[in-house]
């Protein structure tokens, strides 16, 4: 029996590459993502220091502290809007996932139907050789029986 070839393999195998590759950026981005919120989380931190810190120093140094926690805050604003770049690729990279697994999904359906139908044409060609072997064996007999029946009506002559 012959082995099932599907047509558009090469196509398929390019979908699948392009669906792990894409998964390979979603990785990425939620890396990102992750990477971003951690920073968020230290800036944070150096903020609630530095204001501890405050109440602990002299009044001279006020105003240092408050230019810092200014330049703080303003990195902190940077990180919130890094933050909202990074999710906002994360989402768009997920709708690319969505997509190739989609254009994957259909190739998949493709690809069964494909196999079914030639699972189908080789079980009618399996049965057109049979009939055709069915039918020759009958043919075979009704000769030997017509054969044997002269055969017989010879014998009945020379009687």
């Amino acid at each position: 029996m012959a082995r099932f070839v599907y047509r558009l393999q090469k196509v398929f195998e390019l979908r699948e590459r392009r669906k792990k590759e894409q998964e390979q950026r979603v990785l990425d981005a939620q890396k990102y993502v992750r990477e971003v919120e951690m920073a968020i989380e230290e800036k944070k931190d150096e903020i609630r220091d530095v204001q501890k810190n405050m109440l602990a120093s002299p009044h001279t140094l006020m105003a240092a502290h408050d230019s810092f926690l200014h330049h703080l805050n303003g990195q902190l604003d940077q990180l919130h809007g890094d933050l909202n770049y990074a999710q906002s690729e994360l989402e768009y990279e997920r709708q690319l996932l969505i997509k190739a697994q989609a254009d994957l999904e259909a190739l998949v359906k493709h690809k069964e139907k494909a196999r079914e139908e030639w699972l189908e044409e080789e079980k009618k060609l399996e049965m057109k050789r049979l009939d055709e072997v069915a039918g020759q064996r009958y043919f075979r007999a009704q000769l030997e029986k017509s054969e044997e029946d002269v055969l017989s009506e010879e014998e009945a002559f020379e009687y």
